[in-house]
């Protein structure tokens, strides 16, 4: 019995990797795939200037040239058949949601209306005097910091639109402008 157990063989000790030279091969050949890589970008892919530029003659190539002159003409007929209407000087103040803060706004609300429609118009403000400033003054209050600081005031145009073409029953009203407009935190 000892016999036996001295004759059976001895496991030699695992060996390990392929050593030192062989981890530096496999990075050395990776570093070079990846500068290829960033070399290969750098090269084929366009800076943002090459893209507008691109970008800027398909338009011009895909579009009539008398497309820009045809709007152009529109917005001047349009405006040739529509006509100003001023629609009152407003002074507020907006208290801010969770905050001490209030905002106070002064300014002119003009509009425009088709030139035929403009005695329509007029006896309509007539006779809502009071429900057209309440809606002025219901869309600015319940506005956010954000809307105020658009240079446009684009969505607070379009609420009072809507609500006051409600009012009047018709779509009168056609656009509107801020003539002055100023706003102050206090």
């Amino acid at each position: 019995m000892a016999n036996e157990k001295d004759t059976q063989p001895v496991a030699a000790p695992a060996k390990s990797g392929g050593g030192l030279m062989g981890k530096v091969l496999i990075a050395g050949f990776m570093g070079g795939v990846i500068a290829v890589e960033c070399l290969l970008a750098y090269l084929f892919i366009p800076t943002p200037d090459e893209v507008a530029a691109l970008a800027e003659e398909n338009m011009a190539k895909k579009l009539p040239a008398s497309l820009a002159t045809d709007e152009i003409s529109a917005s001047r007929e349009a405006t040739k058949n529509t006509v100003e209407m001023p629609l009152g000087d407003y002074s507020l103040t907006i208290a801010q949601r969770n905050s001490s803060t209030a905002l106070r706004a002064d300014f002119t609300l003009a509009g425009t209306v088709l030139a035929s429609d403009e005695s329509s118009f007029s006896n309509l403000m007539e006779k809502h005097p009071a429900r057209f400033r309440e809606i002025v003054l219901y869309e600015f209050r319940n506005s956010e910091r954000e809307d105020l600081d658009d240079p446009e005031l684009g969505l607070i145009k379009r609420r009072i639109l809507e609500r006051s073409n409600k009012l009047f029953g018709k779509p009168i009203l056609k656009t509107l402008m801020f003539p002055d407009f100023s706003y102050i935190e206090q």
